[in-house]
C-alpha cells in the first residue's frame, strides 16, 4: 500500500468515526452520563487529531459503522498510522521529504512526531472503548440508527431577522 493509499484509508475511516461520534452525541442517554459523555468527547478529540495528516487528502466515502465496530476502526487506524509513520520515516531517512506534499525535512519530522502522539491517543481510546461498550450493554442503551434528521418544525427566526423582518 502506498503512502497516498494509506492516507486515503485513514481519511475515510476518520469520516466513519466522526459519523458515529455525531450519532452518539445525539443520544440523550449517553450525554446524560458523564463517563459515557467523556468517551464521546474523547472520540471527537481523537478524530480531530487525525486532521494533522488527513487534511492532506479528501474524504471519498464514509462507511457507516455501528457502535460495536469502533474497536475494529481503532485497530485498523492503529495499523494505518504505524504504516504511515514507517513510510514517512523512510522518506526522512533517504532525504526525500519533499516527495510528501513538498514538505521540508523539519516539517516531515514534526509530522512524524505528531502522528506518534495520535497513535498513543489511538491506543488509549481503544482501551477506553472497552469500558464504554460494557457500560452501554449494562445500561441497555440503544443508539439511533439514522444519521439524517429531518426537521419538521419551521426554523425559528434569529433575533435580527425578527427585529428587521428580513430573512
Amino acid at each position: 500500500m502506498t503512502i497516498i493509499e494509506t492516507l486515503q484509508s485513514l481519511t475515510n475511516s476518520q469520516g466513519s468515526l466522526l459519523s458515529i461520534q455525531k450519532r452518539l452525541s445525539n443520544t440523550s442517554e449517553i450525554m446524560k452520563d458523564e463517563t459515557l459523555q467523556n468517551f464521546v468527547f474523547d472520540l471527537r478529540d481523537y478524530a480531530d487529531s487525525l486532521r494533522v495528516v488527513t487534511d492532506l487528502a479528501s474524504l471519498n466515502e464514509v462507511k457507516e459503522i455501528e457502535v460495536t465496530e469502533i474497536s475494529q476502526v481503532f485497530s485498523e487506524q492503529n495499523q494505518l498510522l504505524r504504516t504511515l509513520i514507517t513510510a514517512l520515516g523512510e522518506l526522512d531517512d533517504n532525504n526525500k521529504s519533499h516527495e510528501f506534499f513538498g514538505m521540508s525535512d523539519g516539517e516531515l519530522r514534526r509530522l512524524i512526531g505528531s502522528l506518534q502522539g495520535v497513535l498513543e491517543l489511538n491506543s488509549l481510546n481503544l482501551q477506553d472503548n472497552l469500558n464504554f461498550q460494557r457500560l452501554l450493554k449494562e445500561r441497555n442503551i440503544t443508539i439511533n440508527q439514522t444519521t439524517s434528521t429531518t426537521n419538521t418544525e419551521p426554523e425559528k427566526a434569529g433575533f435580527f431577522q425578527r427585529l428587521f423582518g428580513k430573512k
